[in-house]
């Protein structure tokens, strides 16, 4: 079923990328300027003869004006099962992931994450306002129920071309059935894929961003780091805001405590640094923007890994890095 709504969302940043007004595109179309205010609202959609004008007046498809262009299908690098999300990995959520993902859903993490994103629009404004500025397609990996920097990046361009990546297909299915009720971006797709493994072509990719999204990589973050590297475009910029646990904080836990987060996430006292400019990139502005701790956070894993040690916090140091390919 061809929803109206995102029909017209399409045909209004079609009409602003030409620099049409409303008025300016209905003497391109021979119609009135109500008939086009009644496209762009969804109350009504083009007739078959009116989509052929603006298919040529465009250069793209009918089927692309009526159903948007899937970009995954142009950069995948293997077969996918495809639905309304793409995916390079299982439906199911992973078993260790259940109990996390039914939370998820029961807590309206995602729902109250986005309340927390419209209501702090300026915080991370800058980050959007550099994305957006790169231009380009733009993949968010990683985005969890927080979104990563996605959210900052539709609250500069609402029509921008994203993929909300994430291996937690829950994930994806929230974010989908929120942005469906609410806000209803015109040019958002949804992959499940494992960083480590990016299902995209070489040299595919404008931008890749990862607000938390590098950090709650699962498996080999070096690997994840070279494959950022591999699928972004010549000249791509890759956009992490992570953190880091320091070694005075680390020594600051009891013995036992020290040991286990050694042995099972040794990944949270590295800042991937050197490892930026060993994957490649030509050129690394890092930021250190703060800080944060597990206290004020129930949802990532260190905050549960935490209190399974019984550590009252984990303090972070936090960065921003812009590298360029």
């Amino acid at each position: 079923m061809i929803d109206k709504l995102k029909v017209g969302k399409r045909i209004i940043a079609l009409r602003k990328e030409r620099g049409y007004s409303q008025s300016e595109f209905a003497d391109k179309l021979n119609v009135t300027p109500q008939a086009v205010s009644k496209w762009e609202t969804g109350l009504a959609l083009p007739d078959i003869e009116i989509l052929l004008i603006m298919s040529m007046l465009f250069k793209i498809t009918i089927n692309e004006i009526l159903e948007g262009k899937n970009i995954l299908y142009k950069i995948a690098n293997r077969p996918f099962k495809m639905s309304d999300i793409a995916y390079f990995v299982p439906e199911e959520e992973q078993k260790h992931n259940e109990q996390w993902a039914k939370d998820m859903i029961e807590q309206g993490w995602v729902k109250r994450n986005w309340k927390w994103c419209k209501e702090n629009k300026e915080m991370r404004r800058h980050v959007g306002e550099k994305i957006v500025g790169h231009g380009g397609l733009v993949l968010e990996i990683g985005a969890g129920p927080g979104g990563g920097f996605m959210p900052w990046v539709l609250f500069e361009k609402f029509d921008a071309h994203v993929i909300i990546g994430d291996w937690s297909p829950t994930v994806l299915r929230e974010w989908k059935k929120l942005f469906e009720k609410e806000f209803n971006p015109p040019n958002v797709y949804y992959a499940a894929f494992d960083n480590c493994d990016m299902p995209f072509e070489n040299n595919s990719i404008d931008v890749i961003s990862g607000g938390g999204g590098f950090g709650n990589t699962e498996g080999d973050k070096f690997k994840a780091l070279r494959e950022i590297y591999r699928v972004l475009k010549p000249g791509g910029l890759y956009v992490a805001g992570d953190g880091f646990v320091t070694q005075k904080t680390l020594k600051s836990f009891p013995e036992n405590a020290q040991k286990e987060l050694l042995k099972r996430r040794p990944d949270l006292f590295e800042d991937y640094y050197d490892a930026s400019v060993t994957a490649g990139f030509k050129t690394i502005d890092n930021i250190i923007t703060g800080g944060w701790s597990t206290k004020d956070d129930n949802d990532s894993a260190p905050a549960e890994l935490a209190r399974e040690l019984g550590l009252e916090e984990i303090n972070f140091n936090s960065y921003l890095r812009y590298c360029t390919k």
